[in-house]
């Protein structure tokens, strides 16, 4: 018989938890997303195209007004005016027979999009991710799924439930994948939460549906055959995203097999590498063709519990992650398998991109590891920096 080893749940049962947020915490109704601050201050610059023969220093300077610069070969000069006199000054320069045209050179400001859920200004990761600009250009898409292998999820959770894709509990062999643990419901709503739904928190990706796949038990623990047949049957469901916030320190060929045959069905997999503080390599995020995922905090530092070393390929935050709690509410928790979540949120937005939704995982991989900000550990404690949301959707 063979034998298989079985995982501690170090990685879920080191989480710390603080307060419930209950679901009925209050919150303005709305049902748009909230621009951040787009009402300028005053311009004090002016886009001026004067006729030809004339001079420009001089028409400036008859005006109160400065050259600053040419716009290439436009023809379109930018002039300085003293504060506040911005309108003023246009006033006098289109009544003047010298100018062609002319227009304030307003100030423009890149959206940001804040979600009206309560518990978002709570969520440092997000906007340390750039979440807040990425939503802008890419929120993910309904037909993506994310397959959460772990202790399941809360089927009933309010900012879950609606998300929820049929699954499969392979710890107790039937169809549903209910958390029993806690874990696995945090970092669900990580990756994919209700958004902008005036309720709890922000999921990264908005959009993308959740598979539970109940792998480990109440404990946080569970068999590698069990987690093997949970990808297997993630692969044959159509998960485009697989997250695996779980570790042991033993290689296993048969898992290197079913985590070729998933990412050779156009799934991407993610896996937290681990809160042994050290170097120590752990699987599966170790396997070739795993997105595997360190922890940092709110500075960008590497998380003191963080698993790191060049076989880790980016870091997340990771380090008391406010997301949703089973029985409802939200809770705080600390690890790598806080981190992973993230990235696979990432994946999710960028698998939603115009022209991505077949997109192999290679290519999905690579528009998050390239573009990842080299923050201080990169190249030694991760190899390609912290993933950044709003880079991964644009560029």
């Amino acid at each position: 018989m063979a034998t298989f080893t079985r995982f501690t749940g170090a990685f879920a049962i080191l989480a710390v938890s603080a307060a419930l947020l209950p679901g009925s915490a209050a919150a303005a109704a709305q049902t748009e997303p909230v621009p951040a601050v787009k009402v300028k201050a005053e311009t004090d610059q002016l886009i001026v195209k004067v006729k030809a023969g004339q001079d420009i220093n001089a028409i400036a300077a008859k005006h109160g007004a400065k050259f600053k610069k040419a716009l290439s070969n436009s023809g379109y000069k930018t002039l300085k005016v003293p504060a506040g006199k911005a309108q003023e000054v246009l006033t006098r320069l289109l009544a003047d027979p010298h100018v062609e045209a002319a227009e304030l050179d307003e100030i423009l400001y890149a959206d940001v999009t804040t979600p009206n859920d309560p518990a978002y200004p709570s969520q440092y990761h997000l906007p340390k991710i750039q979440a807040n600009y990425a939503w802008d250009y890419c929120r993910g898409s309904s037909s993506t799924r994310i397959a959460i292998l772990d202790t399941g999820i809360d089927l009933l959770h309010p900012d879950l439930a609606a998300k929820i894709v049929p699954g499969y509990d392979f710890v107790n062999s039937d169809s549903i994948a209910d958390d029993d643990h806690g874990h696995g419901t945090h970092v669900a709503g990580t990756a994919t939460a209700l958004t902008n739904n005036s309720s709890h928190g922000a999921g990264v990706d908005w959009n993308a549906r959740l598979m539970p796949v109940k792998v480990l038990d109440s404990t946080g623990a569970g068999y590698t055959s069990d987690i093997i047949s949970g990808v297997y049957y993630a692969a044959d469901n159509g998960a485009s995203i697989i997250n695996m916030s779980l570790g042991g320190s033993s290689y296993s060929a048969a898992f290197q097999d079913v985590v070729n045959y998933a990412w050779n069905r156009g799934v991407v997999i993610v896996a937290a590498a681990g809160n042994n503080g050290n170097t120590t390599v752990t699987y599966p995020a170790a396997y070739t063709n795993v997105l595997s995922v360190a922890a940092t905090t709110s500075t960008d530092a590497k998380a003191s519990f963080s698993s790191y070393g060049t076989w880790v390929d980016i870091a997340a935050p990771g380090q008391n992650i406010y997301s949703t709690a089973k029985g409802g509410g939200m809770i705080t928790m600390s690890g790598s398998s806080m981190a992973a979540p993230i990235v696979a949120g990432v994946a999710g937005l960028v698998k939603g991109r115009p022209g991505y939704s077949t997109a192999s995982p290679s290519m999905i991989v690579y528009k998050i590891t390239s573009t990842a900000d080299a923050i201080s550990g990169t190249g030694s404690y991760w190899v390609y920096g912290r993933v950044n949301a709003y880079k991964a959707c644009t560029q």
